[in-house]
């Protein structure tokens, strides 16, 4: 997949509007429409996207992202895309929403496809919608589809939903949604080595600024350095140790003990096994970590 931070001339495409925060199961079936009219009509498929979440242009409160451009960019070329335009929004959200649909998608595409979801808003103060797509589609020439909303029984698939399910701590649900794990990746970084100490080394990273956060706790998840591996992952501020402890995840990765230091590594939450809590003792804490990590090896056979 090739990525354009610019416009330019390439005609004849079919492409995919939207966000696409957390590239959820809607998503993915949207973004999936306009792949496979590509790959049926000999054509090739785009993603037309921003930097940065256009909600937070609208909203007084910051939204977190359910995923880094990097993530959001990997899934979305997962999915079979040729293109990805991801561009800087200020530069367009003063467009009028014919003005924008007119000289910038049908000037620069000439699109044989337009693929939204059914909420799809655009154009200066949001004014363009569906139903603009759709009434201009014979006029500029292009077949436009509207993914009406998705579903898993009641609930709708939206990134939204998965941003407070994550926030509220239903992180099952939130991946069940997104259809995949939800996750973190950064750099490891020198802790003071006192899990290490206590029998239970773990890879340390810090929570992304711009990420939406999970409640504090102990989960069940994977880490993925050179391959995957099962792991116990730590969210919190070490009460038992320090209470004004800096936040941080750390990883306890089952069956690996290499130094990783400086590595990037991703880590997946799957489940929330237990709270944060204070222990009386180190003691207290070394009997606890062992029952989670037999929690981790019977979670793991399991999926």
């Amino acid at each position: 997949m090739k990525i354009f931070k610019t416009i330019n001339h390439n005609p004849d495409l079919s492409i995919a509007l939207g966000y696409f925060d957390g590239v959820h199961l809607a998503h993915q079936k949207l973004i999936s429409c306009a792949v496979d009219f590509a790959r049926e009509n000999s054509k090739k498929s785009a993603v037309i996207t921003f930097e940065t979440n256009p909600s937070n242009y609208f909203n007084k409160e910051k939204i977190h992202n359910i995923s880094s451009n990097e993530e959001r960019l990997e899934r979305i070329e997962a999915l079979g895309v040729d293109y990805a335009y991801v561009l800087d929004f200020e530069q367009y959200m003063q467009y009028e929403a014919l003005k924008y649909l007119q000289d910038v998608l049908v000037k620069n595409f000439q699109p044989c496809c337009i693929v939204t979801g059914f909420n799809h808003r655009f154009g200066r103060g949001k004014e363009g919608d569906t139903k603009l797509l759709s009434k201009y589609s014979s006029h500029f020439k292009y077949k436009y589809i509207e993914l009406p909303p998705q579903k898993i029984q009641t609930c709708l698939i939206s990134s939204s939903n998965i941003r407070e399910m994550i926030t509220n701590g239903h992180i099952r649900n939130a991946n069940l949604l997104l259809g995949h794990s939800f996750s973190l990746k950064n750099n490891v970084v020198k802790g003071d080595a006192i899990a290490r100490k206590l029998g239970f080394p773990t890879a340390n990273i810090f929570w992304p600024n711009n990420i939406v956060n999970l409640p504090h706790g102990v989960y069940f998840g994977y880490a993925i350095v050179d391959k995957t591996y099962p792991a116990i992952i730590n969210w919190g501020k070490r009460p038992t140790f320090d209470e004004n402890e800096e936040e941080v995840v750390e990883a306890h990765i089952l069956n690996f003990d290499s130094q990783i230091y400086g590595k990037i590594i991703r880590v997946l939450f799957v489940m929330k096994i237990r709270e944060e809590i204070k222990f009386p003792s180190q003691e207290a804490l070394i009997k606890q970590i062992e029952e989670d990590v037999e929690t981790a090896k019977k979670l793991s056979r399991l999926s």
